[in-house]
C-alpha cells in the first residue's frame, strides 16, 4: 500500500515521490527512527549525503516530510532534521468516527463489548501485516506493528526503545472523533487495538498510556511492554 493510499490522495508529488523505491525506504526509516539528519538518512540507507539531501527535499516537496531545527547543546549552528509529516484522516475513517460518537451517546453503550470489537479488529488487522518469519523477533514485531497501524494513522512513530518494551507516539489519534467528548472510550479503543494487532504477531502484550491527544496533550504515547 502506497502513502497516496493510506492518506487518500492522488497528487502526482506524491505519486512520484514514493516511485523511487530509495525515497519510500528513507520514508520508512523516519518513520522508525523520528527525526534525522541529512548525514544520518546518509549512514543509515548508504548513500552519499547530497544524494540523501536530494530524496528529503523531494519528500518535504511533496508533503510526506517536514524540517525542523534541533539547538546542539554545545552552541553552534542548529541542526537540521528531517521526520514524518503527519497523515490525514481519510472521510471514511472520520464519518465511522462520527457514527461512534453518536452510538455512545444515544445508546446504552458498554466499554468493555467495545475493547473486545477494538482488540479483535487489531487482531485481524495484524494478521495482514504478520512478520513472515516462524518466531519473529520483538524488533521484527515492532516494525510489522508500525507498518499496521499506518492502515489508521499516518503519523505513527517509535518515540524510544527498551528491552521487551517501546514507546508509540501517534500525532494523529485514530479516534479524534470522539476523543473530545469521550476521552476514556477513545484511549481504551486505542490501547485495545494495538494489543489485538500484537497478539496477531504471537506477541502477549499490554499497552500503557504516556500521553494523550484525548486528554489535551499534543501527541499520543503509549508503551506497548512484553509481559514477562
Amino acid at each position: 500500500m502506497t502513502m497516496a493510499q493510506l492518506t487518500g490522495e492522488s497528487d502526482p508529488k506524491v505519486a512520484k515521490a514514493l516511485a523511487t523505491p530509495t525515497r519510500a525506504n528513507i520514508l520508512e526509516l523516519m518513520r522508525v527512527e523520528g527525526p534525522l539528519t541529512t548525514k544520518e538518512v546518509a549512514a543509515r540507507s548508504g548513500l552519499h549525503p547530497n544524494v540523501a539531501r536530494g530524496h528529503l527535499d523531494v519528500l518535504v516537496d511533496a508533503g510526506l516530510a517536514t524540517v525542523r531545527w534541533r539547538r546542539l547543546t554545545g552552541g553552534g549552528r542548529p541542526a537540521k532534521l528531517y521526520e514524518t509529516a503527519p497523515g490525514h484522516v481519510e472521510r471514511g475513517t472520520t464519518l465511522v468516527a462520527d457514527m461512534l460518537a453518536t452510538l455512545i451517546e444515544q445508546t446504552g453503550f458498554s466499554l468493555e463489548p467495545a475493547r473486545k470489537v477494538a482488540f479483535d479488529t487489531g487482531d485481524r488487522l495484524g494478521r495482514r501485516y504478520r512478520p513472515s518469519s516462524e518466531h519473529p523477533t520483538f524488533d521484527e514485531q515492532v516494525l510489522a506493528l508500525l507498518r499496521a497501524l499506518s492502515e489508521v494513522s499516518g503519523a505513527t512513530r517509535i518515540a524510544t526503545r527498551g528491552e521487551g518494551w517501546v514507546e508509540v507516539e501517534d500525532r494523529d489519534c485514530p479516534f479524534r472523533g470522539i476523543a473530545q467528548a469521550h476521552p476514556e472510550v477513545a484511549c481504551s479503543l486505542d490501547k485495545a487495538l494495538k494489543e489485538g494487532i500484537m497478539q496477531a504477531f504471537g506477541a502477549d502484550a499490554y499497552v500503557e498510556q504516556v500521553t494523550s491527544i484525548a486528554w489535551g496533550d499534543d501527541v499520543c504515547r503509549e508503551v506497548v511492554r512484553i509481559r514477562a
